[in-house]
């Protein structure tokens, strides 16, 4: 497998993580993540995460799909 594949695995466990909080704060509640307590006023840092973790994913299934990162014209170095 290739190495980005963890950081997808991370990456949806945060996201998973995140939107969970996001219900919970939608629903009234506060909820903490590594310590730090959002509440109804975070909604927006929430968010934020969100759509951050979001263009992630994308970004790694994508490279996933066309089978990691390629290089074009590199010069090795000697």
């Amino acid at each position: 497998m290739p190495p980005y594949t963890d950081s997808l695995t991370e990456a949806l466990r945060r996201y998973e993580i995140w939107s969970d909080a996001e219900i919970k704060v939608s629903t009234g509640q506060a909820y903490s993540i590594g310590g730090r307590s959002l509440t109804r006023a975070n909604q927006k840092e929430i968010q934020a995460t969100l759509e951050y973790l979001d263009k992630r994913i994308q970004v790694l299934r994508a490279r996933a799909a066309r089978g990691g990162i390629r290089i074009r014209g590199g010069v090795p170095l000697s």
